[in-house]
């Protein structure tokens, strides 16, 4: 019988990915890397998607990709937060500084992204109150040319 050697070490391991998000998100990342939002609008029922989707969810109908897009504004409604101690976007740090995380409307549209709110202290906070897109000075068409979304009016 042959002996086995087996070594383990403990330590991070970088995975980086590489892979494609399909015809819509991309169509979706290009327009954020031009510090714009675009959705798409179902011919059916009307509602706007943002980020855009093939199907409507409401009527199960395909979203024709050359067709049916819509510019939006880059400012909002809060619709629901939560303020965490944790990152929710770094894979090593598990503990921050609390982070509110806020669900907006996007004007015009029927659905809500997921993105931190940022200079507004927690007791100001309320419901339906307007914020508006805090844009990365360089943008590269990804979900990160969003910083995240401010208070508009002061807090």
């Amino acid at each position: 019988m042959s002996e086995k050697i087996i070594v383990a070490n403990k330590g991070l391991v970088k995975a980086d990915f590489a892979f494609w998000v399909g015809q819509y998100m991309d169509k979706f990342y290009d327009s954020l890397e031009q510090k714009k939002i675009i959705g798409n609008k179902c011919q059916k029922c009307g509602d706007v998607f943002v980020p855009p989707r093939k199907i409507c969810g409401k009527c199960n109908i395909t979203i024709p990709l050359e067709e049916n897009w819509v510019e939006l504004p880059d400012t909002g409604i809060l619709v629901n937060y939560t303020i965490t101690p944790y990152r929710v976007s770094d894979r090593r740090a598990r503990k921050a500084k609390s982070m509110i995380i806020g669900m907006i409307n996007i004007d015009g549209s029927n659905t809500c992204i997921v993105y931190p709110l940022l200079d507004v202290n927690p007791e100001n906070i309320k419901l339906n109150m307007k914020v508006k897109i805090a844009w990365n000075d360089k943008t590269e068409g990804a979900p990160s040319d969003i910083k995240g979304f401010t208070p508009i009016g002061g807090e």
